[in-house]
């Protein structure tokens, strides 16, 4: 069995005139989207054997904000910078993922490719896929993907049972509880 995480990195800035799209950071909306989906990672206990993560400034800040919760020592995290998945098709997200050998895979990458890549891969009796089809995969957007199979080269359409598919504001507290 093996379990997939796709993750779309949080709301980003486009404050800087002239900056180039693969720079942009997090603003601070997509600060507190990580904020809270590293607080539910590290209740959930997720520990992935091995991410891979886009290049752009905004996916490398969302991972920098998750490490506290993905690991007991956020160092030990394996960690892969594939070009590929900025700008990046389902295909080019699917061959990185044949070449993974561990059991745990996290990709923090981009839209539409998280958004496809889940909808291709969801089997539509899936837990969750009800959810996925009637939403929008927005920023800091979470879908965890159980597979059952051997081997990573295995994936294909309809081939995961979506487990969760977990929105920031599905785990943000409410308005109430704020005050």
């Amino acid at each position: 069995m093996k379990r997939l995480y796709i993750l779309r990195h949080g709301k980003s800035s486009w404050s800087q005139p002239g900056q180039g799209d693969i720079d942009r950071p997090l603003n601070a909306r997509g600060l507190e989207q990580m904020l809270l989906l590293s607080r539910w990672w590290r209740q959930e206990g997720v520990r992935p054997d091995a991410v891979i993560c886009s290049p752009a400034a905004r996916t490398r800040e969302t991972l920098s904000q998750l490490r506290e919760g993905l690991a007991d020592d956020p160092l030990e995290l394996d960690v892969t910078y594939e070009q590929a998945l900025y700008m990046g098709s389902c295909d080019d997200y699917l061959q990185i993922l044949w070449g993974q050998a561990a059991q745990t895979v996290l990709v923090v990458g981009h839209n539409p490719t998280c958004d496809e890549l889940s909808r291709w891969l969801a089997a539509p009796s899936s837990p969750a896929a009800h959810k996925l089809m009637a939403s929008h995969f927005g920023t800091g957007s979470l879908a965890v993907f159980d597979l059952d199979l051997a081997d990573w080269t295995a994936i294909g359409r309809g081939s995961g049972q979506l487990v969760e598919f977990l929105r920031p504001k599905d785990i943000e507290p409410s308005r109430s509880s704020r005050a």
